[in-house]
């Protein structure tokens, strides 16, 4: 499955957080952070987290946006469960999720009065005191200045796909890709096939294959037949009808006129010279 080249993109999100000084943050495709530069939280909202059931609740606050995002396939703008101002962006390797790009934490022009109520469920006397300290320190946030900082995001968003900044990871389903086309070459291994057996759209299957392979999936099954026919060539006495039908190939002539192209020779003068 796809997955960031974390120490370019990790760059990447100290980059925003240094230029704009509004906190950025990488999550992956299962809502859990990836990076976030120096633990940039502002001192309001760790602050909120120091109680159980607020960070609980920050927390769920955040998967939801992010679900929101998922959802529309798009950007996504919310007020979190304290009433501040938070901005997802999803972020997609052809149709497949790979996680978000998130920047809040901003206190919107007239949004004090909200949050001060909000400050009444915090039991602790100690606790609410501080916490109306620290927004009353916190700059204001103009709704341009969110608009235009969710464009950079994204702009951002983009520039990590075009600088290939997100790619397949060899994983299990990569693992297993290549596992069952080389334990059924004497079956179909058409792309339909291997898309209804691994459950992939056409794009996916050609994505995997190119990270994983290097080449189509098509290339590569007929790259693993014909190094298998040269095996069962030189290894058996098979007649070489037999060893194209082992290695997926039905019509033998055919199956000679493949392995000549790729090989250079005929399988019958392959098979003396080996």
């Amino acid at each position: 499955m796809p997955g960031f080249r974390m120490e370019e993109v990790s760059e990447l999100i100290n980059d925003i957080n240094i230029v704009t000084k509004i906190n950025c943050v990488l999550y992956d495709k299962d809502f859990h952070v990836l990076h976030n530069y120096k633990d940039s939280m502002c001192r309001f909202c760790a602050l909120v987290r120091t109680d159980p059931a607020h960070r609980e609740a920050c927390r769920a606050s955040d998967v939801q946006g992010m679900k929101h995002a998922l959802q529309k396939k798009g950007i996504y703008r919310y007020r979190c469960h304290m009433g501040l101002t938070e901005t997802v962006i999803p972020i997609f390797y052809d149709d497949i999720s790979v996680g978000f790009m998130m920047v809040g934490q901003l206190l919107c022009p007239g949004d004090e009065k909200i949050i001060c109520e909000k400050l009444a469920d915090f039991p602790q006397a100690e606790l609410r005191r501080r916490l109306a300290c620290e927004l009353k320190k916190m700059r204001h946030t103009a709704q341009e200045e969110i608009a235009a900082m969710s464009n950079v995001v994204e702009m951002c968003v983009s520039y990590l796909r075009m600088k290939k900044l997100i790619q397949f990871k060899e994983t299990p389903l990569s693992v297993l890709l290549k596992q069952y086309i080389e334990d059924n070459l004497a079956e179909a291994l058409d792309i339909k096939t291997l898309c209804r057996q691994f459950n992939l759209s056409k794009s996916s299957l050609y994505l995997l294959a190119h990270e994983m392979f290097g080449m189509g999936v098509t290339d590569y099954v007929k790259e693993c037949r014909i190094a298998r026919a040269r095996e069962l060539l030189s290894e058996t006495a098979l007649p070489v009808c037999a060893v194209a039908e082992r290695v997926g190939y039905t019509d033998t002539n055919y199956f000679t006129k493949v392995f000549k192209k790729a090989t250079g020779k005929p399988p019958s003068k392959w098979r003396k010279t080996e």
